[in-house]
């Protein structure tokens, strides 16, 4: 017992998030799961570091498929434009194959050099399956947003969308809140991800 006490003041004095929370079955969140959203830009999936579901309190990373968009637009930081460095096509990946992957995922030691695994088309449809807080140690709970693919080549695939305080490699998040806020709702990229019901992305991806 007196272990246990020890741990538990440990974890309250660092200031260390512990414990993953499941939010995907709140009524809140039931509307969410429930719509359907669709790629309205080029987009890969990819070898990626995900958060692990099945971690410890603290959490951890695992491999799993990620999504990730090509030719993603500039971003702005204290009014300086920067320019992410990916190629704009599938087949520009191809040209650079190697070169590309060095580029876009950080090999750690003892392992394999990642890589993209094919390109998603422009009206690929895809559902929101999980909502959670994840643990990141002293940033506290971030956002993580599970998804599954429901047409294309890749239907039921299993994805974890690119978020601000995930584990994916750098990029353009498609998940904009860095924490899980219940009054504000899932708020998603419009770069990549629109509702499937909106007419004016019917019309754009036919």
């Amino acid at each position: 017992m007196k272990e246990i006490a020890l741990f538990s003041v440990a974890l309250l004095l660092g200031g260390c998030a512990y414990g993953i929370v499941d939010r995907s079955n709140e009524v809140r969140n039931a509307e969410t799961l429930a719509t359907c959203y669709v790629t309205v830009k080029p987009a890969f999936l990819y070898e990626a570091r995900c958060a692990d579901l099945d971690a410890s309190g603290f959490g951890d990373s695992t491999f799993c498929t990620g999504i990730q968009g090509f030719d993603p637009a500039p971003y702005e930081v204290d009014n300086h434009t920067y320019h992410y460095e990916y190629p704009k096509s599938w087949a520009a990946y191809l040209d650079a194959k190697n070169t590309w992957d060095e580029t876009l995922f950080k090999k750690l030691l003892f392992e394999k050099q990642r890589s993209i695994i094919a390109p998603v088309n422009v009206g690929t449809t895809l559902e929101i399956t999980g909502v959670y807080e994840y643990p990141r140690g002293e940033t506290g709970r971030v956002l993580i947003l599970k998804t599954r693919l429901t047409s294309g080549e890749f239907n039921g695939t299993e994805v974890e969308l690119p978020s601000r305080g995930g584990f994916s490699d750098a990029g353009p998040d498609w998940v904009r809140q860095w924490t899980y806020r219940p009054d504000q709702g899932i708020e998603l990229s419009s770069e990549y991800l629109e509702p499937c019901d909106n007419q004016s992305v019917v019309n754009r991806v036919k």
